[in-house]
């Protein structure tokens, strides 16, 4: 008679194993699960919200697996298995939501700073165009100074074409 006891006795501790999925209280809702460990760039903050997202739903399945478990321990390990399958696929949706919704705001901030920086490159494309269109102003300028102040000096170095050309029309 002993020994159909411990048999069902070691049934029941085999099948009443610790399920994947334990039943958290509020004191344990911060806690990262074992399985899931966060990417070393999150912060605290941002892994609370994923272990949230990725728990809250399942605390009412937590709570009737564990009256399962009370009530058929043989059915109750299936079942556990299962909704812990489900729970790591909802983890995985959860956490690659989030990190989505990360690149998205990076996407953003980049293309805000993408758009700011071809704005001051054409700022300082128009300034260069400017500034290249007063050097050519000033290049001809030089240039026109350059000649009237030859032809002036040429005028003095020789007064005597400048006579020359005044007494031709006297002449005339």
């Amino acid at each position: 008679m002993d020994a159909p006891n411990s048999s069902l006795h070691q049934e029941k501790e085999r099948d009443q194993q610790p399920s994947e999925l334990p039943i958290l209280d509020e004191k344990d809702k911060p806690q990262e699960n074992s399985d899931h460990v966060p990417l070393p760039s999150t912060s605290q903050q941002e892994a609370e919200t994923r272990h949230t997202l990725a728990t809250e739903p399942f605390q009412h399945i937590l709570k009737v697996l564990a009256d399962l478990e009370r009530d058929d321990p043989k059915f109750a390990f299936p079942a556990a298995r299962l909704v812990g399958l489900y729970r790591r696929l909802w983890e995985s949706c959860v956490s690659k939501n989030i990190d989505v919704q990360k690149l998205e705001q990076n996407d953003l901030v980049l293309k805000e700073a993408g758009a700011h920086l071809r704005k001051e490159r054409d700022n300082l494309q128009v300034r260069h165009d400017k500034q290249l269109s007063r050097l050519r102003f000033f290049e001809q300028a030089l240039k026109s100074s350059r000649e009237r102040l030859t032809s002036v000096l040429d005028d003095w170095n020789h007064p005597s074409r400048l006579n020359l050309a005044g007494s031709l029309n006297d002449a005339r």
